[in-house]
């Protein structure tokens, strides 16, 4: 490696070689370079830096400039509904039509162009009469991929397109309504599980997915024990007899609902059926990992709610049961019971015992009711909105063109507008942007 000395041995024969026809007039002592040059670069750097301070204060300026204008501009734009609404395309604001902004005792004039940039606008200032913030074309240099918001861009727009061919999926089946999410997507309440989507190619562009709700109607029947003796010497169901009542008919047994899970051991009675299980203590680790029981350490035979675990280690003995229930009689009894039923069984059975009921299972969903004058004393009907969907989609060829060209190119060789090409169905433009700076 060279030493300093021999580096500025080569530094001050070159310098020495560049005025060498001023030989007499500038002495060939080392000391005497070293001299200018400590004088001369730090009065290049001075400069340099004035400079950057001079750009930084008078960039800082114009940007102040354009933003106002720009709020003017958007104030105008807006109360005309101008904004450009095909991507790419741009529109003309002249500066007189807006609120002036003066900037060096001058106002500020020129144009605005606002440029549709995917989901943004871009403004450009062609100003003039606004001192070092002017601008005109022959001002913006190169082009650029990426775009600065500090700086006065023009947008260069691109563009190729794709043939595309529209298409629609089959419809789907109907869907139930608690199979369908409650929240959009894009619009529209999907299905909870995508598989019930009609199946498309994984090439296509899902444009549109259409829904389609339809009313569907589910029954179920009331049903109940007839009878032949009309006798409504009749009580309310018991497990024991109730006073004034003489007979149990035994036709009539039904069974109570279950007690509740308990330690204690209930009562016997000749009416009543006990059964009996293991309780344990249940519980579950709270954030910090904390154990939490169960309504404080309450023994159940079965979890009592999702994400509680069994205590194994200790268990109890619990106990509930079901009484059987008659109804109970004077006089004659009413009677052999039928079959349950909806509708007198037969012309004998023709006195129905209202206590004595239950339901057939809900019938499935159809499209069309199934309750009428004739039926609607026993018949339950509920509805469900039913939805199926249909997915409209394109499926694209490969670019066309061989290369993106810029808009004005572009629409003379296709021979149509970028308005045109935007608004037909059997194309897809592909638009790219490029940004050049003041």
């Amino acid at each position: 490696m060279k030493k300093v000395n021999e580096i500025i041995d080569e530094i001050i024969n070159s310098f020495t070689s560049i005025f060498s026809k001023h030989a007499k007039e500038i002495s060939n002592s080392k000391q005497v370079i070293i001299k200018i040059i400590v004088i001369v670069v730090p009065v290049v750097i001075i400069i340099i830096i004035i400079n950057l301070i001079i750009s930084g204060v008078r960039n800082s300026n114009c940007y102040n400039i354009r933003k106002e204008l720009s709020n003017y501009v958007d104030s105008y734009v807006m109360s005309y509904n101008l904004w450009p609404t095909i991507n790419g395309d741009s529109v003309v604001i002249n500066l007189d039509n807006v609120k002036k902004v003066t900037f060096k005792d001058q106002v500020c004039s020129g144009e605005v162009k606002i440029t549709k940039v995917n989901d943004e606008f871009i403004k450009t200032f062609y100003l003039e009469n606004c001192n070092y913030c002017s601008a005109s074309e022959s001002d913006f240099k190169n082009e650029k991929s990426k775009y600065n918001s500090k700086l006065n861009a023009d947008v260069i727009v691109y563009i190729n397109y794709y043939n595309v061919t529209n298409n629609n999926s089959p419809w789907s089946e109907y869907i139930p309504y608690e199979e369908i999410s409650t929240e959009e997507t894009n619009g529209v309440m999907l299905p909870l599980d995508e598989e019930d989507l009609p199946d498309i190619s994984d090439e296509a562009i899902i444009t549109e997915i259409v829904k389609e709700d339809k009313t569907f109607y589910s029954y179920r029947d009331k049903l109940w024990l007839w009878y032949k003796v009309n006798n409504n010497d009749y009580s309310d169901f018991s497990s024991e007899q109730p006073s004034g009542y003489v007979n149990k008919d035994k036709r009539t047994e039904i069974k109570s609902d279950y007690s509740e899970w308990s330690i204690d051991y209930p009562e016997e009675k000749s009416y009543r059926v006990i059964s009996n299980r293991n309780g344990y203590r249940w519980y579950k680790k709270d954030d910090n990992g904390n154990i939490v029981w169960w309504n404080n350490g309450e023994y159940y035979p079965d979890m009592p709610e999702d994400g509680y675990k069994r205590d194994d280690d200790n268990k109890i003995t619990m106990y509930r049961y079901f009484d059987y229930l008659w109804k109970w009689y004077n006089g004659e009894a009413r009677g052999y019971y039928s079959s349950y039923s909806a509708t007198p069984p037969s012309k004998s059975y023709i006195y129905k015992d209202e206590d004595l009921t239950r339901y057939t299972d809900w019938s499935r969903f159809v499209t069309y009711s199934s309750v009428n004058s004739d039926n609607e004393y026993y018949r339950e009907e509920i509805t469900n909105v039913h939805s199926r969907y249909m997915i409209k989609y394109k499926i694209r060829s490969f670019l066309v063109l061989d290369e993106f060209l810029e808009r004005t190119e572009f629409e003379e060789t296709l021979g149509r507008t970028l308005e045109e090409m935007s608004e037909d169905i059997n194309v897809d433009l592909e638009i790219t942007f490029k940004y050049r700076y003041q």
